[in-house]
């Protein structure tokens, strides 16, 4: 039951991220919102999440995940609440960070909380497999549910739901998560909140990087803050007593090449370029992209539940996950046959397989590096899980996705793009499907050369 209440409450917290873009144009239109605050809205709930990802694993490992998880479940049932009744633009940015914030702090507890209730063995891989069908679950119901909801009601509905599911999450909690046990983890706090701050600004210097016209201000701004930020948490990490931001936990041999895995899935990632070719190549709304999109996220479910068992049960853990990794770089390479021309069934296609063998992989490889947190450590090594996962993201927009947002104007909408510009759009998804197969070899390389050492220097230990 464990697995599902934690499962449950992490699917209630993506209402945010999969809902907004459509949530944003009847809010700004009725709020008057002027363009500096849509954009900002856009990237808040992120930005918030960023900031607070190592603080949501420090406080996992110290005061427990329950209590976590219902300060999280607040937070975000009151963002919610602020949005739905926001009269001016800082309400709306509140409301919406609050709501990321919460959302962050929920997903990376439940991690930890799902390594330290599932016992070692088949339990475990089914505890992370059904856990792996939340994303693309709710990735497929809540972006259309959402847009046909707005169709029939007020913008303002939609956070209202917001936070009944928030109210809805702590109830779980309450209900199904058993009384934490006696936090374990010592150390200050400045560590963790400087990390977020170094992670956040630097992942929004690489988002303004990979814009056509990037703001050097922003630019400038945000590679200062982290730069500062970083420095000042090495400096209290150096100094403190107990850090509360510790790299102990990674210590493990396998713990870092997992999290570069990890981070490597991320930047590889390329539905969200799929889906600019389906707006662009054949005049789709958000919602119509979204439905011709629905095979990939069946297929990442199945790949999450079926495809990553099964690999398990044929490979073992750590084979499987880089075999599948390597499988979704050769995957990317049907992105070569793209042209303008190119039918929607072959799009979704190749979006659909990158799914299934993509979520099947990061599946495996959330198992492998939680199996190896250390006790009391689960909610760090979750949050640096997090951590890599957001990083890779965020230079896949620098590595993939500047050729494909250059080639076309996002702003002036798909009439206004030329033929010329379609070709140069296929041409850079055509660039992307052999870089993103030349990075996951690379990735694949790396898992498995510190693999065999880690085999290897097992076998001298046993012997000796």
């Amino acid at each position: 039951m464990t697995t599902y209440g934690v499962s449950v409450m992490v699917g209630l917290t993506l209402l945010v991220v999969t809902g907004l873009t459509f949530l944003i144009d009847p809010m700004a239109q009725d709020l008057q919102l002027p363009n500096t605050t849509v954009e900002l809205a856009l990237v808040a709930p992120s930005i918030a999440a960023l900031l607070v990802v190592f603080v949501a694993g420090r406080a996992g490992d110290r005061f427990g995940e329950r209590k976590t998880i219902i300060a999280a479940g607040v937070v975000f049932t009151l963002g919610a609440g602020v949005l739905a009744s926001a009269s001016f633009d800082p309400a709306v940015i509140v409301g919406l960070a609050m709501c990321g914030a919460g959302s962050v702090v929920v997903q990376v507890v439940a991690l930890s909380l799902l390594k330290r209730t599932t016992p070692d063995g088949k339990a475990r891989v089914q505890a992370f497999t059904t856990f792996g069908m939340v994303f693309p679950v709710a990735f497929l119901v809540f972006p259309i549910g959402t847009s046909l909801l707005l169709g029939l009601v007020n913008w303002r509905w939609i956070p209202v739901i917001w936070s009944v599911c928030g109210v809805v999450v702590v109830v779980i909690s309450l209900l199904l998560l058993n009384r934490d046990r006696q936090g374990t983890a010592e150390g200050e706090w400045a560590s963790p909140i400087l990390a977020g701050i170094a992670l956040a600004t630097g992942s929004r210097m690489l988002q303004e990087i990979s814009r056509d016209q990037g703001n050097p201000i922003i630019i400038g701004m945000t590679a200062t803050f982290c730069a500062v930020a970083t420095v000042a948490c090495v400096l209290v990490m150096k100094r403190a007593k107990h850090p509360g931001l510790s790299v102990r936990p990674l210590g493990g041999a396998m713990v870092r090449p997992l999290l570069f895995g990890i981070a490597i899935l991320s930047l590889i990632q390329i539905l969200t370029y799929i889906s600019i070719a389906l707006k662009y190549f054949y005049d789709m709304t958000p919602l119509e992209a979204s439905l011709a999109i629905a095979p990939a996220q069946v297929g990442a479910i199945f790949g999450a539940k079926v495809v990553a068992s099964r690999a398990i049960q044929a490979w073992g853990i750590s084979r499987s996950g880089r075999s599948l990794l390597l499988l979704t770089g050769l995957v990317m390479l049907l992105l070569v046959f793209v042209q303008a021309g190119t039918p929607v069934w072959y799009l979704v296609l190749v979006a659909t397989a990158f799914s299934l063998t993509g979520m099947a992989a990061l599946t495996v490889m959330n198992l492998d590096i939680m199996g190896r947190a250390p006790e009391g450590a689960a909610g760090i090594v979750s949050s640096f899980r997090t951590a890599a996962s957001s990083l890779g993201a965020a230079m896949s927009m620098v590595v993939l996705g500047v050729a494909v947002l250059s080639s076309v104007s996002l702003a002036g909408g798909s009439n206004n793009v030329s033929e010329t510009q379609l070709e140069e759009l296929a041409a850079a998804l055509r660039v992307d499907g052999v870089i993103g197969c030349v990075i996951a070899a690379v990735g694949w390389a790396v898992l498995y050369v510190t693999g065999r050492r880690d085999r290897a220097d097992h076998t001298v230990g046993a012997s000796a």
